[in-house]
């Protein structure tokens, strides 16, 4: 029991300490609950061990004599204890699976749309395919195996894009095309992986391996997993039910017990434990009989969210509990890596996996995008927001090995959770600079975009961003356009290299256009160079093509460039010269001044106006 009570404190104060030094050194918090996890577990225990053993000497100084009598005495209990734990890994994933019934929603599936799924479908096949065939063919796994790490390789884990998001205050098409299909991805994960990993214990078994067999066999394990979904779902409808005023009761043909066990679902603790605890009964049923328990939790979200009160998943988001579970979970999940079993060919299994499913990933999101006709914005920025992968991945691959066992679930296991890290450290970087690049290229844009009038604008808001910063060009591509604008703002700002500024604007362009159409673009970009907005108006002798979206070549230009840190200064001016073009005859009139050399005089006009 003292073990017992050691190893919680010692996971919790491990995981929260890592995640807070993690969080200082911004590598991503949940990566450092899993460094925590690895410390203070018996697999990196058993490393320290081996090389206490090499120094026996020691082991007479005073200090070393506990820990050495740890390691005799006490090391093989602790050990075995830290198994005990795995249960709370699997509990805390069937309450993911349950969440999933949130986005379920009858009428959120119909939002999806047909280009999301075509999206989500063909990179989880494209991922499953690589991963398995890999495996395979080139590392010699056994067929079933190679298709259980295909179908674990399918999982995306989203919370911490989503964390980012928030942070950065980013909504719209992006978040919402995620969304979608991060929930379509690991449906698709969820029902795979359990096909196979019922596959796999029917042949451990001895069982036949006939497509009809198999057939059978997975019908029926799915059909009572469902139906364990919808006894779930019952439980909740009755506990979780409106409670009634009391004139209402005393009318109502409810019996004293519904009036005793009924909660209203609004989000609560005390919902959250009723949900926890009845999850639970129903995930240890269908682990008890072998089903796909997580089929079991995907369809008592999924009745849930359409057939009760969809206010119950709220209670899964409190803030001062939920982070207790991803505290225990990710402290857990390392403290059962097997470091002592890690070799030079587990680690490349680990870096065959990173490649096969990162080209996945990549490639099909890529592709997807590309056949859907996706905005360019989205095309280049999506498919590296689904590279992160943790949580269930995690706890899946803990499922094989604790279901299979053997030398297969060994390797399994170190192949897949080394991975896991490392997509959560890369993912975690890879997704902050992609959003901030979409922060960048997005901010203001439809905002600006929208008809005149939705703000008042006077011409001396035109005229403090402009300054004098207008001039007549010579440029023939777009390239020396952007090139010319660059120069006022980077000799006002004394900027040593012209391209910090040129670069993030070309990129900008190459996601999609920024000619908004009658001859006029908006090239922009959000920089740390600059401490306020500056505007750069140019005016080309001869029309260049700029993409337009109305196909007609641009002779005015609007560079507009802003303080990195200050996104509500660059919508603004987006909107304001959106807004004053619109103005009859100004775009005709700063035109004819900036080429007449009468700018001056032109701004003195419309400020006066």
């Amino acid at each position: 029991m003292k073990l017992q009570i050691l190893e919680l404190g010692l996971i919790i104060l491990a995981a929260y300490i890592g995640g807070l030094a993690a969080r200082r050194l911004k590598i991503g918090e949940v990566i450092g609950q899993i460094f925590g996890g690895i410390l203070v577990g018996p697999h990196f225990l058993i490393l320290v061990q081996r090389l206490l053993y090499k120094y026996e000497s020691i082991e007479n100084y005073k200090i070393f004599k506990p820990v050495y009598y740890f390691f005799n005495h006490g090391f093989e209990d602790y050990s075995r204890i830290f198994e005990d734990y795995h249960f709370f890994v699997f509990l805390f994933l069937g309450i993911i699976a349950f969440s999933l019934g949130e986005e379920l929603h009858i009428n959120r599936i119909k939002q999806v749309g047909i280009k999301a799924t075509y999206i989500c479908v063909l990179q989880a096949l494209l991922t499953w395919v690589l991963l398995s065939g890999g495996f395979y063919y080139i590392f010699n796994f056994t067929l079933i195996n190679s298709l259980l790490i295909g179908s674990i390789g399918i999982a995306t884990a989203p919370a911490l894009t989503f964390i980012l998001m928030n942070k950065l205050k980013i909504e719209g098409k992006l978040k919402s095309i995620l969304a979608n299909i991060v929930v379509l991805d690991d449906i698709i994960e969820v029902l795979f992986f359990s096909i196979f990993l019922s596959i796999a214990v029917s042949i451990k078994k001895g069982g036949k391996l006939s497509a009809i067999h198999i057939a059978e066999h997975v019908f029926f394990e799915f059909l009572y997993a469902i139906l364990i979904g919808v006894a779930i779902y019952l439980i909740l409808k009755f506990a979780l039910k409106p409670k009634l005023s009391t004139h209402e009761v005393e009318d109502s043909d409810e019996t004293f017990m519904f009036t005793m066990l009924s909660k209203h679902p609004t989000p609560s603790v005390e919902i959250l434990l009723i949900i926890v605890g009845t999850i639970a009964l129903g995930l240890a049923t269908a682990i008890h009989f072998g089903l796909p328990f997580l089929v079991t939790a995907v369809v008592a979200g999924f009745l849930i969210s359409n057939f009760h009160s969809h206010v119950i998943f709220d209670s899964l988001k409190i803030g001062n509990v939920m982070p207790i579970f991803n505290l225990m979970f990710f402290g857990i999940i390392g403290a059962s890596i097997r470091l002592e079993t890690f070799s030079k060919e587990s680690m490349l299994f680990v870096v065959g996996y990173i490649i096969f499913r990162s080209t996945g990933k990549i490639v099909g999101n890529y592709v997807g995008c590309k056949i859907t006709d996706q905005d360019p914005k989205v095309t280049a920025c999506l498919p590296k927001l689904m590279l992160p992968q943790a949580g269930m991945a995690a706890v899946e691959t803990i499922l094989v090995v604790s279901v299979l066992g053997g030398a297969e679930g060994e390797r399994i296991f170190n192949t897949i959770i080394p991975a896991l890290v490392v997509f959560e450290l890369g993912g975690a970087y890879l997704s902050e600079k992609t959003l901030l690049k979409w922060k960048t290229w997005i901010t203001g844009e439809r905002e600006a975009l929208r008809a005149a009038g939705d703000v008042q604008i006077v011409g001396h808001d035109f005229v403090d961003l402009i300054s004098n910063r207008a001039i007549a060009m010579h440029a023939t591509t777009k390239e020396q356009a952007v090139f010319e604008l660059s120069r006022l703002i980077v000799k006002e700002n004394k900027i040593s290299d012209i391209s910090v500024l040129t670069r993030p604007v070309l990129e900008r362009e190459k996601l999609g256009t920024t000619g908004i159409g009658n001859g006029i673009a908006y090239p922009h970009c959000r920089s740390e160079f600059v401490d306020e907005v500056m505007v750069v108006c140019g005016v080309l002798d001869n029309s260049i093509d700029w993409g337009s979206i109305d196909k007609l070549p641009v002779d005015l230009l609007f560079l507009i460039v802003s303080p990195k840190e200050q996104p509500e200064k660059h919508l603004q001016a987006l909107r304001t010269i959106s807004t004053i073009i619109t103005k009859p005859n100004f775009t005709d009139d700063l035109v004819n001044a900036i080429k007449s050399n009468r700018f001056e005089q032109f701004c003195k006009t419309i400020t006066a106006s």
